[in-house]
């Protein structure tokens, strides 16, 4: 006789109208699970982005500045290197000494700590001419200087600056401060000195005077007075590149200058 088999467990089997809702339940649970995580993981990232810019930027973002424009005037102490020139046939030595020069600077404030802007200069200085030696080989084009100027004599002549500048540092109390200025340096109605004997007020040069292309790098510290009243004092270095014109072979072109300038400044008008 054949044992009996326990009866297997049936199945239940659902209404076909189930197995379809079942079906199109299932891509809608999965994109509510995708959804759900993407809004998790884009709070995640908002929360993660915030504290990093914390921790990089470190201080608080410069504030709009007290003055939209600022003025200032003031005096410069230059000491300038000596200058081959081939207009003059003669090196020009300025000494030692401070050349006095007046300047101005006309600034746009784009914040508190920096400004963009033009820088200009003027002053009559004196200097000393000394010919330069040339060769039979490349003999110079330009008019000799005059008799009394043989073995040199002095000289005077305006000294011109303009630039464009950029400076950064300021604000209220004590600070310090970084600027840098490129442009035109210019030599202007160059003369024999008046106590030159025999050759006084004699026009030397170019008529039209002689512009280089110059630059300069400086620091120094300031004092905000108040908001809209400052002063500064700056020590600046500078190069020059003078006309290469009838120049004897060997000779270089490039001068150099340091400057020392005290200044007051003036804030006026609204930052927009």
């Amino acid at each position: 006789m054949r044992e009996s088999q326990p009866a297997s467990p049936r199945r239940a089997v659902l209404p076909p109208a189930l197995h379809a809702d079942d079906r199109r339940a299932g891509p809608r649970r999965r994109a509510a699970a995708l959804g759900g995580g993407a809004i998790a993981m884009f709070l995640i990232l908002c929360l993660t982005a915030t504290t990093l810019a914390a921790q990089i930027r470190g201080r608080p973002a410069a504030r709009a500045p007290d003055a939209g424009w600022w003025f200032s005037g003031g005096a410069a102490a230059v000491i300038l290197k000596d200058i081959s020139d081939g207009a003059t046939r003669s090196t020009w030595t300025f000494g030692s000494d401070p050349r006095w020069q007046m300047r101005g600077t006309l600034e746009k404030a784009l914040d508190e700590a920096t400004t963009v802007g033009v820088s200009a200069g003027y002053g009559v200085v004196d200097l000393r001419l000394s010919p330069m030696t040339y060769t039979a080989n490349k003999p110079p084009t330009s008019p000799a200087l005059p008799a009394a100027c043989t073995t040199g004599c002095d000289a005077q002549t305006q000294l011109w600056s303009l630039m464009g500048q950029f400076r950064s540092g300021g604000g209220g109390g004590f600070h310090t401060l970084f600027e840098a200025a490129g442009g035109m340096t210019g030599f202007r109605d160059m003369r024999v000195r008046a106590d030159s004997t025999g050759a006084a007020g004699i026009a030397l040069g170019p008529a039209k005077g002689q512009y280089d292309l110059s630059g300069t790098l400086g620091a120094g510290f300031g004092y905000g007075l108040s908001s809209h009243l400052h002063i500064a004092l700056v020590q600046e270095f500078g190069m020059g590149w003078h006309a290469t014109t009838d120049l004897p072979d060997g000779i270089g072109r490039t001068w150099r200058v340091r400057t020392t300038r005290a200044s007051l400044r003036f804030g006026f008008g609204a930052h927009r």
